[in-house]
């Protein structure tokens, strides 16, 4: 059981802590957050590792992001999409060197999956608790037993990067490594949550051009109110509600109401400007819409043959296939009429 850590609550901490690192020197970093009634991510707690010093920052209390970029430019986490947004978000910035313990581990044989407590178990030998994964990080003050597990998910790191480092390093997969991190690092900047959704619905709906344009439209209003409000996109519209004004486009806050469903509050303040979107989703082009995978029947069989190709390469290398490139995106990749050859980690591992 750790108990000789350090709680800092404010600005100045921070700071002094930033002048007492070694900058060459790699932070063990996670944090815990909630996510329940926003678009953003807050930030409950962070938890640092620095060499044998343990440091619980009280996200609640700190005011200067700035401080992070200088604090957290080198790190090492474990599955850390989420943790690297929350850094993001703070300073639409992301440190200059990372150490992802999950991607490497995958890149090692031993699974693209595997939690914390898997790998400190199987590399280490270390049991995990894991009763406090789901807490209330926002509550003060944090319980012991939330605390330790907090400590807990920072003290392997370290130790789980030098001995990944060295496997990756024996296996000759370093290069490997910093294309998946890279590759990671991209998809927190651009995530393209409205295409995703527009592909999905329009897809399993299939809609017309007009109704396209509009759902498109929609989306895309629905991601920058969600923004704005730092409200969970659901709170705004819900995808049912969108469709519905798809398919009956009311043209009155009682419409939008009765015939939609939407809640009379939201309706009163924004039935106006969804309006408005009809007219304008008529300027979108069919073209810039995100396209559909439609394969023809030769495509059909190609995919088939390039995935037997995919698993059998990957199998071979002891890697998940997901690594390469997802099922959905392969698909993608075939009907764009590309090949395996034009993947950037393809090439790394078929040289």
């Amino acid at each position: 059981m750790i108990t000789d850590y350090q709680w800092i609550d404010d600005n100045s901490e921070c700071e002094a802590l930033i002048l007492s690192i070694n900058k060459n020197d790699a932070i063990a970093f996670d944090s815990e957050f909630e996510r329940v009634n926003t678009f953003y991510p807050k930030p409950a707690l962070f938890q640092l590792k620095i060499a044998e010093c343990y440091y619980l920052i009280d996200m609640k209390k700190i005011t200067q992001n700035s401080i992070f970029k200088e604090l957290l430019d080198n790190i090492i986490l474990h599955s850390g999409s989420e943790d690297l947004e929350i850094l993001y978000n703070l300073n639409q910035q992301l440190p200059e060197k990372v150490f992802d313990t999950q991607i490497a581990a995958s890149l090692c044989g031993h699974g693209l999956h595997f939690s914390y407590q898997n790998i400190v178990k199987e590399l280490l030998g270390v049991e995990l608790d894991k009763a406090h994964s789901r807490s209330d990080w926002m509550q003060r003050p944090l319980s012991d037993e939330q605390l330790q597990y907090a400590l807990d998910d920072v003290v392997y790191l370290p130790e789980l990067q030098s001995i990944l480092q060295e496997e990756l390093e024996k296996q000759g997969r370093q290069t490997w490594y910093d294309l998946l991190i890279k590759q990671r690092m991209d998809a927190v900047i651009d995530a393209n949550h409205v295409n995703k959704t527009f592909v999905k619905i329009a897809m399993s709906k299939r809609l017309d051009n007009e109704q396209q344009q509009l759902l498109y439209s929609l989306l895309s209003w629905r991601e920058t109110l969600a923004k704005q409000r730092d409200k969970p996109r659901n709170w705004i519209l819900k995808n049912d509600e969108i469709l519905g004004i798809v398919y009956k486009k009311p043209q009155s806050k009682g419409q939008f109401i009765d015939d939609v469903g939407l809640y009379p509050g939201f309706a009163k303040h924004n039935w106006e400007a969804i309006i408005q979107l009809y007219d304008r989703a008529l300027n979108i082009s069919s073209e810039s819409l995100p396209k559909f995978d439609k394969l023809s029947a030769k495509q059909g069989v190609k995919l088939v043959k390039v995935k037997q190709e995919l698993m059998e390469t990957c199998e071979k290398l002891d890697i998940p296939s997901a690594l390469v490139i997802n099922m959905t995106d392969l698909k993608s990749l075939i009907a764009a009429d590309k090949e395996l050859t034009d993947l950037d980690m393809w090439q790394l591992i078929t040289q």
